[in-house]
């Protein structure tokens, strides 16, 4: 083991003294108190200026990680208002030789202090943080948003805290004609592309002849090994804060890929761009003639691609309504992938909503919880390769509640096909009525058999199901199913929707009537129904519930 841990420290060496050939680095033990240098960073345009750099003294310990605290001076710093979000990743050098990367500041105090991460930490991209107090900050952790309406933007956030991450607004996409990377130049760090972007803005550490670039001296979210967009960036400017200044850029080409983000830094390759999602969204409001269609590329991470995914829809639903009313809602989605033996799963669902106020607030659901399913299901890791979101607006209230269930026929026999004329009541309309038909179960034993008629969106019925678990109990599983990724997909793609009307058993079903295809015990089964539901759709949500009792004569 030491012959190998040799070998491995020869080998760090080698590549450190080849990678850094053209850029002397400055260890750690030679840095002194009072040492003066020059950073390098960009704050307008792809314009690299310099700024001068006193070193106050260094923190921390060889076992636990190395911060160098340094005081930044001079004209462009006083432009910036001392340490900007953006400025991460600056290379700071003292007598021409690499010193370490612009990464931490603290939160109202002097702007001009802040911490380096020394450059042999990023070169290794260390898996431990170096120590240092809790409420000194990476200076870059803000993502900059692209494309995001204010509404857009507030719920950007909310779905962002979750994941330890800020947003603000970006400047766009455009780069104007940005030139190459090279130490100091200002680069992106992206998970969206397209009509919508979302990502970190930092500056470049370290490139070499072979594309390898280190960048922004601090974890980006601190994914271990990533997939994010590296991205050329054009500066607008350096915005003043109380808390923290940060620069404003535009996201723009993207150049390759970073692979790895740890707490020294993020590190990645120009070239090949990383593999993504490519999203499209569509939504059509009705009452105003508005279509806005939304197309973007999400990076392939599990833990991002539902939040992100949900933040996109909604900023282009609330965009195409432009208000924050109530309406009736119809949304389809498809979320497609292959599983480990490269079978296509698709989840292939449509549903409408209605909401009194804030109808972009409650559509989403469905869709977040099926990109769950498949991102972050317990069985295997699907390859999400598309995702298409189509939705229709209208300021209607297209909701109907079912007053009256009668029929001609009530004494039956299995198998028998049973007419239902169902009375509805549409909001501020007049009653009409519907025919909707249930099967007799053929291995019905005979005797009273009570069917519930329902609306897809009927919360009483599911607020008795409630009541009735409570009063006998959890149902007992009988025996013990295997349940697979595509038994999941299944039951999503086929639940039942707010515009459905439902006729099923109503109170059980008995022992000689039995299936195979069951639901599992407890309240989740109660809500799948029996074997014997049958459904039929509508153009218009359904409300309530009713029951009526046949004879079955066997």
């Amino acid at each position: 083991m030491k012959f190998k841990g040799f070998i491995l420290g020869l080998l760090l060496c080698c590549f450190t003294c080849v990678a850094f050939a053209n850029v002397p680095l400055m260890p750690i033990k030679d840095l002194k108190p009072g040492m003066q240098g020059i950073g390098k960073t960009v704050i307008k345009g792809d314009t690299i200026e310099e700024f001068n750099v006193e070193v106050i003294g260094v923190t921390g310990s060889e076992a636990a990680g190395h911060s160098i605290l340094v005081r930044l001076y001079g004209d462009l710093i006083e432009k910036t208002g001392g340490v900007a979000q953006g400025m991460s990743g600056s290379p700071v050098y003292i007598d021409g030789r690499l010193v370490g990367a612009v990464a931490f500041g603290k939160t109202f105090n002097d702007p001009h202090y802040c911490f380096l991460t020394p450059i042999h930490n990023m070169l290794k991209l260390l898996d431990t943080p170096a120590s240092r107090s809790g409420d000194w900050l990476p200076k870059s952790t803000g993502l900059l948003a692209g494309g995001f309406t204010p509404m857009g933007m507030e719920y950007l956030q909310e779905r962002l805290q979750g994941l330890g991450l800020e947003a603000t607004v970006g400047g766009g996409t455009g780069t104007e004609n940005v030139g190459e990377l090279e130490a100091g130049s200002a680069v992106g760090a992206s998970i969206m592309q397209g009509d919508l972007t979302l990502g970190a803005l930092g500056t470049v550490t370290w490139v070499d002849d072979k594309g390898n670039v280190l960048a922004f001296g601090h974890p980006f979210m601190q994914r271990g090994e990533c997939n994010f967009f590296m991205n050329k960036v054009w500066v607008l400017g350096c915005i003043p804060n109380l808390q923290s200044s940060y620069k404003v850029g535009n996201l723009g080409e993207v150049i390759g890929s970073f692979t790895q983000d740890r707490a020294s830094g993020i590190g990645g390759k120009e070239g090949k761009a990383p593999a993504s999602i490519p999203v499209f969204v569509s939504v059509s409001d009705v009452a105003r003639g508005q279509n806005t269609a939304v197309r973007v590329n999400i990076i392939e991470d599990e833990k991002l691609v539902p939040a992100i995914l949900d933040a996109a829809v909604y900023n282009t639903v609330t965009k195409t309504m432009d208000r924050k009313g109530g309406g009736t809602a119809r949304l389809h989605f498809e979320i497609s992938g292959k599983d480990k033996d490269n079978k296509l799963v698709t989840i292939d669902r449509e549903n409408m909503y209605y909401a009194s106020s804030g109808l972009a607030n409650v559509i989403n659901f469905e869709m977040v919880e099926a990109a769950n399913i498949l991102s972050l299901n317990k069985f295997e890791a699907i390859d999400i390769y598309g995702i298409t979101v189509n939705a229709e607006l209208t300021d209607e209230v297209q909701v109907a509640e079912i007053t009256k269930v009668s029929t001609p026929k009530r004494d039956v026999k299995p198998g028998d096909k049973v007419p239902f004329e169902v009375t509805l009541k549409p909001y501020r309309g007049k009653e009409f009525t519907k025919t909707a038909y249930f099967t007799v179960p053929k291995n019905h034993p005979g005797g009273k058999m009570p069917l519930s008629v329902r609306g897809g969106s009927s919360l009483a019925w599911a607020q008795k199901l409630l009541r009735k678990q409570q009063e006998e109990g959890m149902p007992v599983k009988e025996k013990e199913t295997k349940v697979s990724l595509n038994d999941f997909v299944k039951k999503f793609n086929e639940a039942d929707k707010n515009n459905e009307l439902i006729i099923d058993l109503a109170s059980g079903v008995p022992s000689a009537m039995k299936a195979e295809n069951m639901p599992e015990a407890g309240l989740a089964g109660m809500l799948q129904g029996s074997p014997y539901k049958q459904k039929k759709a509508f153009d218009f949500i359904i409300d309530g519930d009713k029951e009526i009792t046949l004879h079955v004569d066997k």
